[in-house]
């Protein structure tokens, strides 16, 4: 299984859900709402994360291949927040541009960033950063409180 990566400094809680078949879907689903709920994400947000991460990983059940989809808290500067990143073989030779537009057109309202990093393999990265409305007295253990 590949490592999560990103633009931004990774923190805890870092999990990863492995996607062989459609009853992964809902184990992403649910994931993403744990993920968020730790870094302190309200309940909309989370629902909103979940959505986002279904999709995702429902495109790459389409594929047929075995891929593993990475949740992660990330800070960049004063923002806090949650990355989900899917390493995508087939995405390579693909236009990165053409890849994000697409992309975004299907998840774009629901997350913050989408990024594609490298090309052996391509990564998609989607970004959530935690919000005025988003608690802020989320437990400190977990290094973004």
């Amino acid at each position: 299984m590949s490592r999560p990566k990103g633009p931004y400094s990774l923190h805890p809680p870092v999990m990863s859900v492995q996607i062989e078949n459609a009853m992964d879907i809902m184990i992403v689903r649910n994931t993403a709402r744990r993920a968020a709920g730790l870094l302190g994400f309200t309940p909309a947000h989370q629902a909103q994360l979940a959505s986002a991460a279904a999709t995702l990983a429902e495109l790459v059940l389409k594929t047929g291949d075995l891929h593993a989809v990475h949740f992660s808290g990330v800070v960049n500067n004063e923002k806090k927040g949650i990355q989900i990143s899917i390493a995508m073989p087939w995405l390579a030779g693909v236009s990165q541009p053409n890849v994000l537009i697409a992309l975004r057109s299907k998840l774009g309202d629901l997350v913050d960033e989408i990024l594609v990093e490298g090309d052996s393999p391509p990564t998609v990265i989607m970004v959530m950063w935690r919000g005025s409305t988003d608690a802020g007295d989320v437990d400190d253990s977990s290094g973004l409180g």
